[in-house]
């Protein structure tokens, strides 16, 4: 019997219902700061989590890193079980899982004079063309494995690898200070085309930045949004309609749209965790309940909110699969890997018949306004003119908002290829109105 099987035992004779999740993972890095190597570091965790429904049907939760101590658990769990929340659940049963494969043996094959040589070859790249860019590089791979049991029989463990490449340049001419970043996670190792696709971007937005014109203002403009802008822009109010919290509440936007037409029947997005070689795949939840997709939004419809354990409870549902967590916090409804699909018009098109127009490529301080009511607001932290089809500079002192809903029924182009955002979202370019661009000019 391991330690976590008679911590579950202890606490099972103590409070009846009861469940373990540990985790162990290990990460090694390489560093750039201003376009130098900085750091070769390693970074090793561990972690185990109790969580216990009481015989008066109270939970408690607390974890630990102290594997010496995990014991401790037991008492600490009954004292905050006294004052936990009402228990909306029971722990579920084992079932039968999919198989997914998310482990790569590869990715500790990834050396540091490998992540070194990746990091070095972008920062020349961009070094060649802007001498006097300074440029951040982080490179990296994991791997960790994850086990839960327990009091129902459940017993189930997940292993995973990731390797990363992130990257930010800026330039500071004068008062104009410009950042530029963009990355990638795989659950594979990361190669050099992974790193050449990655500066070929930047490069393309550097130059796309040089001359600064004036932004347009107005409501009734056409807005390209790129994968990434469409992500920071519209998925957080957009999820935040389908997140098992808020319908559990009753301050979700969709209570009584399930099932019906909300969007441009165009758009159709998904949740899918059983999507293999991705870095969020998994076949089990972080509660034991099996992993499915998950049809948020199929032509226009609205489809099904993503619930955990408790907040499907509370709203007498069944969980959707989508109770996620770390060592140190209970699960929560999350989602695991957006795609949206793509329309018919060629990315190379996307500007096409716009007279005059605004891109958007990265936002500052998104989330501002009432992101449960499907707004948002911010400022561009990357954005460029459309004119006449063509990208004519880069704008400043822009500011967007707008509200979800209207947007994405204005829609008048989606991308015809999907790109990948940081590894956990695939989503393609779109154009839409109903987005009001401000200038402070």
């Amino acid at each position: 019997m391991d330690s976590y099987e008679r911590l579950l035992d202890r606490a099972k004779a103590a409070h009846g219902s009861a469940e373990v999740f540990g985790v162990t993972s290990e990460r090694r890095h390489v560093e750039f700061e201003a376009n130098r190597p900085k750091n070769i570091g390693q970074n090793q965790s561990s972690g185990v989590a109790l969580r216990v429904i009481n015989p008066h049907g109270r939970i408690g939760f607390s974890s630990t890193n102290d594997f010496d101590r995990i014991d401790d658990l037991v008492d600490r769990v009954g004292a905050l079980a006294e004052y936990g929340a009402e228990a909306a659940f029971e722990f579920p049963d084992g079932a039968d899982y999919p198989s997914v494969v998310n482990f790569d043996d590869r990715v500790s094959d990834l050396t540091d004079d490998a992540m070194l040589a990746f990091g070095q070859t972008a920062v020349d790249a961009i070094l060649t063309e802007y001498p006097e860019a300074l440029c951040s590089v982080d490179i990296n791979k994991s791997s960790g494995e994850q086990r839960l049991i327990n009091s129902a029989g459940v017993d189930v463990g997940q292993r995973q690898t990731n390797s990363g490449f992130f990257m930010a340049v800026e330039l500071i001419r004068g008062t104009d200070m410009l950042s530029i970043w963009d990355g990638i996670v795989t659950t594979s190792p990361i190669n050099q085309y992974d790193v050449d696709n990655i500066v070929t971007k930047m490069l393309r937005r550097l130059h796309d930045s040089q001359k600064i014109v004036d932004a347009p203002s107005g409501k009734d403009l056409p807005v390209v949004f790129s994968p990434g802008g469409f992500t920071s822009t519209f998925l957080p109010p957009l999820l935040s309609g389908f997140n098992g919290k808020n319908v559990a509440t009753g301050s979700s936007p969709l209570l009584d749209k399930w099932g019906e037409r909300v969007f441009d029947t165009r758009i159709s997005i998904c949740d899918d965790p059983l999507h293999p070689m991705t870095p969020q795949a998994h076949a089990v939840d972080d509660e034991g309940i099996p992993s499915r997709r998950l049809d948020l939004v199929r032509e226009g419809v609205i489809g099904e909110p993503f619930f955990d354990l408790q907040t499907a409870g509370e709203t007498g549902k069944a969980s959707t699969g989508c109770g996620l967590r770390g060592v140190a916090t209970t699960p929560s409804p999350s989602t695991s890997y957006i795609t949206m699909s793509g329309g018919e018009t060629p990315n190379s098109e996307i500007f096409d018949g716009v007279k005059q127009g605004v891109l958007v490529e990265q936002l500052l301080g998104a989330g501002q306004g009432n992101e449960l009511g499907g707004d948002f607001r911010a400022n561009l932290s990357l954005g460029f003119l459309v004119e006449n089809g063509e990208i004519a500079g880069r704008v400043k002192n822009t500011m967007i908002s707008g509200n979800v809903y209207e947007a994405l029924n204005e829609v008048e182009a989606i991308g015809s290829e999907p790109e990948p955002v940081f590894g956990t979202r695939v989503v393609p370019w779109v154009r839409t109105r109903g987005v009001e661009v401000a200038t402070a000019s």
